[in-house]
């Protein structure tokens, strides 16, 4: 571009910063950010992970929970049943459940310090006292098929997930020769029913903040219920409200500080992720959103999960049949695509905090994970480490009059020369249709890598996700474009980072060409952190 024709270009926002907010149609946006999140008017990365605890490679993880009590986490990998200490050592050998993986579980503990597994067929006890896991005897003569555990006011609170009725166990057992047993019994001193439509108990679960306040759900229904003292049955139905929505599956729902999070649904509208403040429910997912799991296989083969990452409450939901994630944001209010290196689901299915960690079982293995900010990878161990995708698709950019314009240039402010790596490389000049290099602002040729693997912070392998051309060798940017709505992305023009020490604060990609609808991509490859904010597109008529 000549300097003397730079005043004919008029300087569009090109939003870097944002959420997934594609529409129904991609005609509408594709407007998506894969694994990274807002922070402070930044895109900064999603938690990344790495394997902990290998225990099973070729299982599956099926719960996990955190003990405050006995500064334990207890995890349930196929059939077995793991307490794991301190110091992160799976104790093995503790006990087998009846069933298999592909069965929800759920784990709780009371203040007696026992622990209640429930895996839709069977509840079971562990006390570290006798350090054995045990069917509770004639279980199945009360409670069919148990469901989601959630333990308030001293008592289990356990649901049939066959019928209406849920139950409450004995008063965190009665202590003998040691032992605390846990009771339930078909007695109304013990039984409540969801009563508000027909239908069937799914989850009972104790509301965080707000004292004695339960949650009874069901598929297409929820009630609000009190414990109220009362000494024959100590909880009360709230008479004058209920929320017209139950949960597809218990394995969804979690809560954290003052709100209870799920995917939703009712007999009269299909799945959405939604959330309760303890009153009325509230709707969290967009249009494309709820377009897009409107058209889902397997709906109700969801997992969702909250927990915090640097002071944002995120809510994760995983349908691991039709590889598809995302991540809501209560503080930003925005949702993000989730994804793993594939580019399929998500691996995490159930998270806790423990000593000042972020641990979860996956839906890929029967190991345990960590995960948190401060990782820039998926390692699964064994030098098996690999490269997290991470990208950004602003909305599209159009004139109010669908006039055609010309592109001359595009970029944005992003963090470089933060990193040592090799710079080593085999390149190759990129070229325009008539055979000129095309260069960068500072008269720099692009230079696109064309092979090797040397990128080495650690010596790890990379995997690439479907769809996607080449290893990098350094980290890099591509962008590529579409100019028919975003249904087709042409070729990936890349710029590679700076290396360490060489901070310009800013990529520009120039001569983009003719459209009167562009849709940007830019995909960020590397090992390390991204952090960028928005841009300018310049154009001219």
């Amino acid at each position: 571009m000549a300097k003397d024709s730079a005043a004919r270009y008029k300087d569009l926002p090109l939003k870097m910063v944002g959420g997934t907010h594609f529409g129904r149609y991609s005609k509408i946006s594709n407007e998506q950010t894969f694994n990274m999140i807002i922070s402070d008017g930044f895109n900064v990365p999603f938690a990344g992970y790495q394997m902990k605890i290998p225990i099973d490679q070729n299982g599956e993880g099926r719960a996990i929970a955190s003990s405050t009590l006995q500064n334990k986490m207890f995890a349930v990998i196929n059939s077995s049943f793991y307490s794991i200490n301190s110091s992160l050592g799976a104790q093995q050998g503790i006990g087998m459940l009846a069933t298999s993986a592909v069965d929800n579980c759920f784990i709780s503990e009371n203040n007696a310090r026992t622990i209640l597994v429930s895996d839709t067929e069977f509840l079971y006890t562990y006390n570290t006292t006798t350090n054995v896991l045990a069917q509770i005897p004639g279980i199945k003569s009360v409670i069919k098929n148990p469901g989601y555990i959630t333990f308030q006011n001293g008592r289990f609170i356990v649901p049939d997930l066959s019928t209406n009725l849920w139950y409450i166990s004995n008063l965190n057992g009665t202590p003998v020769g040691g032992v605390n047993p846990v009771t339930f019994q078909a007695t109304s001193q013990f039984q409540g029913a969801l009563q508000t439509k027909p239908d069937t108990c799914q989850a009972c679960v104790r509301f965080p903040g707000k004292g004695n306040l339960l949650l009874v759900m069901g598929n297409i229904v929820t009630e609000q219920w009190q414990d109220v003292g009362a000494q024959l049955f100590p909880y009360q139905r709230t008479a004058y409200s209920n929320i017209d929505y139950g949960c597809l599956n218990p394995a969804s729902i979690d809560q954290n500080e003052d709100i209870v999070c799920w995917v939703a649904g009712n007999e009269k509208s299909g799945s959405f992720i939604a959330y309760s403040d303890g009153g009325s429910i509230k709707r969290i997912s967009n249009d494309g959103i709820d377009f897009k799991l409107a058209n889902l296989t397997d709906p109700t083969n969801v997992y969702g999960y909250l927990f915090r990452q640097d002071g944002h409450l995120i809510y994760a939901a995983v349908w691991p049949g039709d590889n598809l994630s995302y991540a809501y944001d209560f503080n930003t209010s925005e949702f993000v695509t989730l994804s793993s290196e594939k580019m399929g689901a998500y691996i995490a299915k159930d998270v806790v905090y423990f000593n000042g960690k972020y641990y979860f079982v996956s839906i890929i293995d029967g190991n345990i994970y960590e995960m948190g900010s401060n990782l820039y990878t998926y390692d699964y161990g064994n030098g098996n480490v690999a490269e997290i995708p991470r990208i950004r698709i602003p909305p599209p950019i159009r004139l109010p009059d669908q006039s055609r314009f010309i592109t001359g240039y595009m970029g944005f402010t992003i963090e470089q020369g933060q990193f040592s790596y090799d710079y080593r490389d085999t390149r190759s000049l990129l070229s325009d249709e008539i055979g000129d290099p095309i260069t960068t602002q500072g008269d720099q040729p692009y230079l696109v890598p064309i092979g090797g693997n040397n990128y080495s912070s650690n010596g790890a392998r990379q995997y690439i996700g479907n769809g996607y051309n080449f290893r990098t060798n350094v980290p890099r940017v591509d962008l590529a474009l579409s100019k028919d709505g975003a249904v087709n992305f042409g070729s990936n023009v890349s710029i590679n980072m700076r290396p360490e020490g060489k901070r310009q604060n800013r990529l520009m990609w120039w001569r983009l060409g003719g459209s009167n609808d562009l849709t940007p991509q830019f995909r960020f490859w590397g090992l390390d952190r991204f952090v960028m904010t928005d841009g300018i597109a310049g154009i001219y008529q």
